[in-house]
């Protein structure tokens, strides 16, 4: 169906000029670091540690990063990816981030993994400020914890809960309150 026409008021989006289309530039880094406890001899207990970083210019809602806010213990997940546990999915996306995580894990059982986590980010994002909408640089505190379990049919299940001391959350119809919980129980079955 075409809305061309004067009864429509004409086409619905003007025709794309491509040379004056703006560019932007994109860049990010990470690292991911996995140990044992040091002065435990042990392969059950393990430390692992992740860094992620990025900064863009002239970024827009489709070009910046994500920053996912589900939590999760999996080891087979994108590593690339970085998490700030108790945001909401996709609730960040900044032109420019730093963020630092140290998880704990145990293997309790050959089938089950207790996990706790420390995350720290520096996170650009808008916030309401006196003078409209402003980008500013905060800190994004969370901790959290979890157990990934062995499941019937090769499969597993995740428990997960964190809380975020930096990010804000409206009450509804109070002023905004800083810290965000997040839960998740994940199912997930190999194919």
């Amino acid at each position: 169906m075409c809305l061309e026409g004067s009864e429509w008021g004409g086409a619905p989006f003007d025709t794309p000029d491509f040379k004056k289309e703006q560019t932007y530039i994109s860049a990010s880094a990470y690292a991911v670091f996995a140990s044992g406890i040091p002065a435990i001899e042990s392969d059950k207990h393990r430390l692992i540690t992740t860094v992620h970083g990025g900064i863009g210019k002239d970024l827009d809602r489709f070009s910046a990063s994500r920053l996912p806010g589900r939590p999760t213990g999996f080891e087979w997940e994108a590593l690339s990816l970085p998490t700030m546990p108790g945001v909401q999915f996709n609730e960040l996306f900044p032109r420019r981030y730093a963020i630092a995580s140290v998880t704990y894990r145990y293997e309790a059982l050959f089938f089950l993994y207790p996990y706790v986590t420390a995350t720290y980010g520096f996170v650009e994002r808008p916030r309401f400020t006196t003078e409209g909408i402003r980008n500013t640089t905060d800190s994004l505190p969370a901790l959290g914890g979890g157990l990934v379990t062995g499941a019937p049919w090769k499969s597993q299940i995740e428990l997960n809960y964190s809380y975020n001391f930096g990010i804000f959350r409206d009450p509804g119809g109070a002023p905004p309150t800083r810290g965000g919980h997040g839960a998740f129980i994940l199912w997930s079955k190999e194919l």
